[in-house]
C-alpha cells in the first residue's frame, strides 16, 4: 500500500457542536478552525482568501489526511499562532 495514500489517526473535539480535527502531535485543521470561527458555510473559500493575501501563512502549513479524499492543510503552535493572528480581518467577511 503507498504510504501516502494511507489516511491518518486523528483526535476531534467539538467546540459549540462543531468538530475540530487534530492531528495526534497536535496540529490543528484550518478548515475545522474556520468553519468554527468564522464561516461554516464556506471555510475552502475563506481559506483560498486568506492564502492569496498572506502567503506567507502557508510556511506553517502542511497537509493532512484526515479521511479518503483530499488531503487538508494543518497548522502546529506557531502556524496556530499566525493564523490566530489573520482570522479577525476575515470573521466578519
Amino acid at each position: 500500500m503507498d504510504q501516502s495514500l494511507a489516511i491518518n489517526q486523528y483526535l476531534t473535539i467539538n467546540f459549540d457542536n462543531q468538530p475540530v480535527r487534530f492531528t495526534l502531535d497536535g496540529k490543528v485543521s484550518v478548515i475545522d478552525v474556520i468553519k468554527v470561527l468564522c464561516d461554516p458555510d464556506r471555510p475552502f473559500t475563506l481559506w483560498e482568501k486568506i492564502k492569496s493575501k498572506h502567503p506567507e501563512i502557508l510556511a506553517y502549513c502542511e497537509d493532512y489526511l484526515f479521511e479518503k479524499g483530499e488531503a487538508i492543510p494543518v497548522v502546529d503552535g506557531k502556524g496556530w499562532e499566525k493564523l490566530w493572528m489573520l482570522l479577525p480581518f476575515y470573521m466578519a467577511c
